[in-house]
């Protein structure tokens, strides 16, 4: 795979380089680069595509309502633990209508998203300096990464591209269409109601100014508000609350978001500079068209490839844990009877690969010499699983407030790696023999 990133890099910078003097139109330059871009955003995406923890938390969710357990955590509990309800509804659609996987069904959805950013961020730096949207769709596709790694099969790439969309449409004159466009990113991304306000108030200042009539800040309100009032009905109904948390991890997305923002205005400003002042019976091609182009691919060539490459190791690590985490948790699924109560130490992946009738919990002390006691009314986890992923050796040593009621039991793979979980001590002799039952696990007692 970093092979087909290196080929596509040099096919674009090739195209740019020696292919760009030599098509005869504008257009058709624009197109061949901005198709080449596309082509560069996926293999990177390939390349370093992680997903994190934290998403697994929406799979669950996602995997709850399409098999008819509603938009809930755990079932029987509803608690609203996300706030992203569009990415949500998005990503259980193809598990509820085709029994997709989730968590590929969501990969393949940021991709196309980011996709989508690219060829939006074309759009909009396109408008204000024509030649200009090649560097602004060059630009975004050369930190797609950001989208990718550690953020695969998020919302952050939804949320880029309706904050993107949403400009478009504001800059042609479309503020209906706008105001529906920031009610779902307020929809997919709790704080995006910061640009929805940026965009009522950018409206009102143009009303004033009398470069608008004043439908338009009415008509971007309506629009929000049509999704925005039932989506609220709707969380007051069902889970007695209006308003989505604001996300613990609001920073990780800005980074590409900011990046596709910086890109268009960038290539905006490098556009205009390049632009003739002064008209001529035969236009040419601007600075911009001549040879930033060229520059841009290079440079980029020459920044994201090898911030990939240096991600490779990252990546693999990641990658690894994430296999041995769905493993594990198939075990606990396929060994444990449903309704088990277990602790997955926080870990969503675990609790999501854990199947949907395991009741997921935490425990938690006052002091680290405290009796546990769960953080939900499911009664005290059977089991605890301190490490989600395999350990390199034997460990027996027990977290504090575990020690009085949970005692400690190691497994052995066949390859000698190893995995350390707690059981509660009244139930361990019965889940030891459940746990057993799996031939690619050994029980190796502690001492």
């Amino acid at each position: 795979m970093p092979g087909a990133l290196v080929a596509a890099w040099l096919a674009l910078a090739g195209v740019a380089v020696g292919v760009w003097p030599r098509v005869q139109t504008r257009q058709a330059r624009r197109v061949w680069i901005v198709l080449l871009a596309l082509v560069f955003a996926l293999v990177l995406q390939l390349v370093v595509a992680t997903v994190p923890d934290g998403a697994f938390i929406t799979f669950r969710y996602a995997r709850n309502i399409a098999e008819g357990y509603g938009a809930v955590y755990t079932i029987g509990e509803r608690v609203e633990g996300l706030p992203n309800f569009v990415w949500l509804v998005l990503v259980t659609l193809p598990r509820a209508m085709f029994g997709a996987d989730v968590v590929t069904g969501a990969v393949v959805l940021g991709v196309l998203s980011t996709l989508g950013c690219v060829v939006v961020a074309y759009l909009l730096a396109k408008r204000f300096a024509g030649g200009a949207g090649v560097i602004a769709a060059l630009l975004t596709a050369g930190a797609s990464l950001l989208a990718a790694h550690g953020q695969a099969g998020t919302e952050t790439a939804l949320f880029v591209l309706l904050v993107l969309t949403g400009c478009l449409a504001l800059v042609s004159g479309h503020p209906l269409v706008g105001g529906v466009l920031a009610a779902l990113a307020v929809m997919t991304r709790s704080d995006g109601v910061v640009f929805a306000l940026l965009g009522e108030v950018w409206l009102l200042y143009t009303a004033v100014r009398r470069r608008s009539s004043w439908w338009a800040p009415a008509g971007y309100l309506l629009g929000a508000l049509v999704f925005l009032v039932p989506w609220w009905a709707w969380e007051a109904t069902y889970y007695d609350r209006v308003g989505a948390a604001w996300p613990d991890s609001a920073h990780l997305p800005y980074g590409f978001l900011l990046c596709t923002l910086l890109a268009v205005g960038a290539a905006v400003l490098f556009g205009r500079l390049g632009t003739r002042r002064r008209p001529s019976p035969h236009p040419r091609p601007g600075l911009a068209e001549r040879r930033a182009v060229p520059v841009v691919a290079l440079v980029l060539c020459a920044v994201s490839v090898p911030a990939a490459f240096a991600a490779r190791q990252v990546v693999h690590t990641d990658r690894l844990r994430s296999s041995q985490t769905t493993e594990i948790g198939h075990w606990l699924r396929d060994s444990l009877p449903a309704g088990s109560t277990i602790d997955t130490f926080g870990n969503a992946a675990l609790a999501y690969r854990a199947g949907a009738r395991m009741t997921i919990t935490g425990v938690t002390g006052r002091e680290p010499d405290d009796s546990v006691a769960p953080v939900a009314d499911f009664g005290l986890p059977v089991l605890a699983a301190p490490l989600a992923w395999y350990a390199p050796g034997q460990d027996c040593e027990i977290a504090a407030r575990y020690a009085e009621r949970y005692d400690v039991a190691t497994f052995r793979r066949a390859d000698t790696s190893w995995l350390t979980i707690y059981l509660r001590g009244d139930a361990e002799t019965r889940i030891l023999a459940l746990l057993a039952g799996d031939e690619r696990w050994t029980y190796v007692p502690c001492g």
